[in-house]
Formats: structure tokens, C-alpha cells, sequence
């Protein structure tokens, strides 16, 4: 059921495979490149380096870089940033030397105001504390009991938008509140439909505060009121309403559901046996309403606007939909196995996360390159999705690259869309299973055309997303409600 091409998004560079990979061999074989090996650099403006590509077209210049070698560099004021678009080496540095890495100032500096010292941002000690405490909310078995609410979440958007069938909707926006209403009820014990609009701004405004303070060349501390400053706090506060009402709600009712709330609210600590405070467990919450809807809802949209442009593969989604006869279940993803290449294809071309940004700790080599200790190092997510020596015709829309077969012969680290090492997202089966379930459910029942002939362009804030919505037309299929 492979797709035709379409024509390249506007911000997507036309990728050509580099000149020379001076050390792809030496580095999968781990040897040592005798030799300095030059970094290829970006010319930026003086004082400024690349900081206005970086706001302006990012993706623009991580496929620069990408073209430009394994290893590429631009400078964000003075700052040098290390750019890796090999798959090989991005495994040796994230994989094989996590201890000499932490997350970079994008974060663990940029958006603590927002997400706290939780798990996204937490290092150390710390981290592994807060991953293995939210580990057993994300096994297999607990899971797959999370699949009938993602499934009837679900079914009522699906019932939603069939009675909207003629009319033109935002579909970004729509796959947000569904997503959000799923991490309510599977994470939180909570219905947040309502505070679908709150969360959506707030999370957009801290997202482009922290892009305004990545790319600004005067970085001042968080107390000084900046309007990029005072956009975060303004988001902060409106998050915090949602997320310590649902705090204050459990804590009244005493009720343990079984959820990541209630996991959160019975922790002790080891050492002493107290239990976290609100704040503590506010920063988890926050961090798993960002991470456990925005990046699925993203995925959801993508998909959505590339089987608009695919009629093909949209009948595949379709034919599977349709065979089970009724609403998907979490029993029913064996039967959906087209649905999931459509989901993983729509990843490659639009990773929601699109870069893995790291500061070194000590000094590190890999493949022949030499990283001392401080260097900012960006894993190029975008880059190696659309790698042509990775992924042939790399603009090109094809589920048929994520058929078992396929995915078997894959070079390791090609595909990152849930990023590497000890800091993989913990929810990705989470997000695959919710995705794949709330893709087949929709198809089943409506489906959306595109409004323009223009391909969406990607906004990459901390996530990437179409700039402006996805304006889409439903269609409400016939007998399908």
C-alpha cells in the first residue's frame, strides 16, 4: 500500500546524502580516527552566529547540518552547538556513554519554571529515583488496561467530529483535546475535557517563551520580567490551576485508583519514608501532561494531513478500520498492522521530537570526535528521518518502510522518535498504543480532506507541530457513527 510522492513541505530542505562520511566506518567498528577530524561549521552573522536561522527555520538548518557531515556545528551567539546526523554516532554518545551526558540548557534551564524538577528534567540520582517510580504505571499489563479508555475517548471524539461532517475544523486542536481527555482518565483519575482550551494556550505560550530564551543573545535570569518572562509565568500559573485542583481533588477523596496520581500521592522515599509534597508531585503531573498528550496529539495530526494528500493509504487505514465490524479495542491492534506503519511513517517525516539536545559532562570521544566537557550536543532527530541514505526518496510518504521486514533490516538509531538510551521516553508504548487505537477508531468513522493545496509547515518549538492548526474538512462516513 506504498503512497506516491507528494510535493515537499515549504521549511523541508531538499535533502542530498553528504559529500563524505569520513569516519562512518571507523565508528561502527569503534576504532579511533587517527587524525584531527575538522567539524564542519555553519557561517553565521557576527555577535549572532546562527540564532536567527534557529528561530526563523529551524529545520531549515538541522538539514543543513545534516548534509554538512556526521558531525556539524553552528554557534548560537558563542555558544558552539554540535550537531550529530549519523546514526552510529548518536548510539555510541546517548547509548554507550550516557553517564557522560546531561540534558541541555533547553530543559534543564529553559523550561524548569513549567516542568520542575521532574523526570524530563531531573539528572542523576534524581532521575532514576523518578524513573523508577513511574516505571510500573507505564509496563505492558498496566498498559493494556489503559486501551479501553483510550478506546472510548476515542469513539465520543469520533461521534463529535461525525456530526460536524461538511464543515472545516481545526484537527490539531481536536487531536489535543483527545488526547488530554485520555492522559486525564488513564494518568490522573480525571475528566480534563474542559480544561482542554487552558491547557492548549498555556502550553503553546511557555513552549515559544522557551524557544524566545534559547535563541535570545542576552540571557538574563528568570526573575527579571522580560516579556518572554513574563509569557512563562503567565503559562505556569494557568497549569498550575489544573494540575494542583486535580492534586487537591485526590488528596480530599483518599480514593487510590490505581494511577500515576495516586502512585505519586502513596510514595514514601526510601531513606526516610515521607511522602512527596504537592510541589513534588505537581512537577510529575506537569511533566506527564506535557509529554503524555502533545507529542501523541502531534503524531495523530501528522498522520491525518499526510493521508489527506494519500487516498491509497487512507483506504488502507480504512479497510482495517472497518474490518473489525465494531470500535477498536485494545484487543484488536494485532488486526491494525497498516494503521501502525501509517503512525511510525507519519513520525519519520514529522518527528514530534525532533532533536535530542545534551550538554557533555566530561570529555567524550566517539567515531574519531572529540567533545570536551560543556559542549552542547544536539542528537538530529529531523536530520536522520530524512537521511537519504537511510530512507530513499526521504520525503516521500511510505507506511511500506515500517513493515516487520523493514524494521528488522533498519540501521540502529535511523528511527528516534521517542529518542535513545536510559532517557527513552518511558511512555512510548503508551503513545503507539493510544495513537494506533485513536487512528482506527476516527478512520472508522469519519475522515478529513484536505482545504489547501499547500502542505502544512512545521512549527518546531519543544515539540513540532503544524504552524497556525491543520485546517481540515470532516467527512462523516456513511453508517459509521
Amino acid at each position: 500500500m506504498a503512497a506516491s510522492a507528494s510535493p515537499a513541505p515549504a521549511t523541508n530542505p531538499a535533502f542530498e546524502p553528504p559529500t563524505t562520511l569520513p569516519v562512518r566506518a571507523a565508528a561502527r567498528a569503534g576504532a579511533r580516527v587517527r587524525g584531527p577530524v575538522t567539524i564542519p561549521t555553519v557561517r553565521g552573522l557576527p555577535i549572532l552566529g546562527a540564532a536567527l536561522e534557529f528561530r526563523h527555520d529551524r529545520l531549515g538548518l538541522l538539514g543543513r547540518l545534516a548534509r554538512m557531515g556526521p558531525v556539524a556545528r553552528y554557534h548560537l551567539g558563542p555558544i558552539p552547538v554540535h550537531v550529530i546526523s549519523d546514526p552510529e554516532l548518536v548510539h555510541l554518545l546517548f547509548v554507550e556513554n550516557p553517564d557522560a551526558i546531561i540534558k541541555s540548557a533547553g530543559l534543564s534551564i529553559f523550561l524548569r519554571p513549567l516542568l520542575g524538577n521532574g523526570l524530563l528534567t531531573a539528572e542523576g540520582p534524581v532521575h532514576k529515583r523518578h524513573r523508577k517510580l513511574l516505571a510500573p504505571a507505564f509496563a505492558p499489563k498496566r498498559i493494556a488496561t489503559y486501551a479501553q479508555a483510550m478506546a472510548a475517548e476515542s469513539e465520543r471524539t469520533a461521534a463529535e467530529l461525525a456530526l460536524r461532517g461538511g464543515s472545516t475544523l481545526d484537527v490539531a486542536g481536536a487531536m489535543m483535546e483527545m488526547t488530554l481527555a485520555i492522559a486525564g482518565r488513564t494518568l490522573f483519575g480525571a475528566d480534563v475535557r474542559g480544561d482542554a482550551r487552558v491547557v492548549a494556550e498555556a502550553l503553546t505560550d511557555a513552549m515559544e517563551s522557551m524557544v524566545d530564551s534559547l535563541a535570545s543573545p542576552i540571557q538574563l535570569p528568570y526573575s527579571f520580567p522580560l516579556p518572554r518572562h513574563l509569557r512563562m509565568r503567565r503559562a505556569v500559573a494557568a497549569l498550575d490551576g489544573v494540575v494542583y485542583r486535580l492534586i487537591a481533588d485526590r488528596r480530599a477523596s483518599g480514593a487510590d485508583l490505581g494511577d500515576v496520581l495516586s502512585m505519586l500521592l502513596v510514595a514514601r522515599d526510601e531513606d526516610d519514608g515521607t511522602g512527596m509534597t504537592d510541589r513534588q508531585v505537581r512537577d510529575e503531573v506537569m511533566t506527564l501532561l506535557l509529554a503524555g498528550h502533545e507529542t501523541t496529539a502531534n503524531a495523530l495530526t501528522w498522520a491525518f494531513s499526510l493521508l489527506g494528500r494519500h487516498p491509497e493509504a487512507r483506504a488502507g487505514v480504512e479497510a482495517e478500520a472497518d474490518a473489525l465490524g465494531r470500535a477498536p479495542t485494545g484487543d484488536d491492534v494485532a488486526r491494525l498492522p497498516y494503521t501502525l506503519q501509517v503512525i511510525e511513517e507519519a513520525m519519520r517525516l514529522w518527528p514530534p521530537a525532533y532533536a535530542l539536545g545534551r550538554q557533555t559532562v566530561r570529555d567524550v570521544e566517539v567515531g574519531g570526535y572529540h567533545f570536551p566537557a560543556g559542549a552542547i550536543v544536539i542528537g538530529n532527530v529531523w536530520g536522520l528521518h530524512h537521511q537519504p541514505y537511510l530512507y530513499p526518496e526521504p520525503q516521500r510518504f511510505d507506511p511500506e518502510r515500517f513493515t516487520p521486514e523493514a524494521k528488522k533490516a533498519r540501521v540502529r538509531g535511523a528511527y528516534l522518535p521517542f529518542g535513545t538510551g536510559p532517557r527513552v521516553c518511558i511512555g512510548n508504548h503508551f503513545a503507539l498504543l493510544e495513537a494506533q487505537l485513536a487512528l482506527a477508531a476516527l478512520a472508522r468513522t469519519v475522515r478529513f480532506e484536505p482545504t489547501s493545496a499547500t502542505d502544512p509547515v512545521g512549527e518546531p518549538l519543544v515539540t513540532l507541530r503544524p504552524r497556525g492548526g491543520l485546517p481540515m474538512r470532516v467527512i462523516a462516513r456513511r453508517g459509521r457513527a
